[in-house]
């Protein structure tokens, strides 16, 4: 798929936000208890799909399916299910949609890869929650923290990567916290 495609959808996706006030961003980050900066959504959205998509592109995945579940307004359908908010450790935070199996996403890529814009690797937490604002049931806690696990192990050893999980701090939202044993990577310029 083409950059073209990607500027375009992150064009309408910039546009859509104005219009609405980023008031649905703004619903978002308040149900998943991160602070009101909808800006740093809006932007953090839009390098999280793109490099999620540059990543699944890779791997021969449909980037036009991809895009179009990263809509502002997602719908709730068996391909739109799940909203995955990384914290690109506080300077940004990004949102991505999933489908119920949650398997379109290569959470350790994403936490490997080098944020230029922002002069660090990877993310500090995802913030998990069901589009259609109901709480996570106690399978679908399971299945996500098995999600994550699978995946970040799959590609780091579990002498490199902590994963804890909290299903307390914000009620009905799955919080995964990652921590890098050793040296946070922070980029030069």
């Amino acid at each position: 798929m083409s950059s073209d495609a990607f500027s375009r959808w992150a064009k309408r996706f910039r546009c859509e936000a104005v219009i609405d006030s980023a008031a649905l961003l703004r619903k978002h980050l308040q149900r998943i208890g991160l602070p009101d900066e909808p800006e740093k959504l809006v932007e953090g959205t839009i390098l999280c799909v793109t490099v999620a998509g540059e990543y699944s592109a890779n791997e021969g995945r449909n980037m036009k399916e991809f895009l179009s579940q990263q809509s502002y307004r997602p719908t709730l359908d068996p391909n739109s299910y799940y909203s995955f908010t990384f914290n690109l450790r506080e300077h940004t935070y990004g949102r991505i949609i999933t489908p119920l199996e949650a398997k379109t996403l290569d959470l350790a890529d994403l936490y490997g890869h080098p944020w230029h814009n922002i002069k660090m690797c990877g993310y500090s937490e995802i913030r998990i929650a069901r589009l259609d604002d109901a709480d996570l049931s106690e399978a679908e806690y399971e299945n996500i923290e098995k999600t994550i696990t699978d995946d970040i192990f799959f590609d780091f050893a579990d002498d490199e990567v902590l994963i804890a999980f909290d299903r307390i701090a914000v009620p009905g939202i799955l919080v995964a916290y990652l921590l890098e044993f050793g040296v946070q990577v922070v980029l030069e310029d």
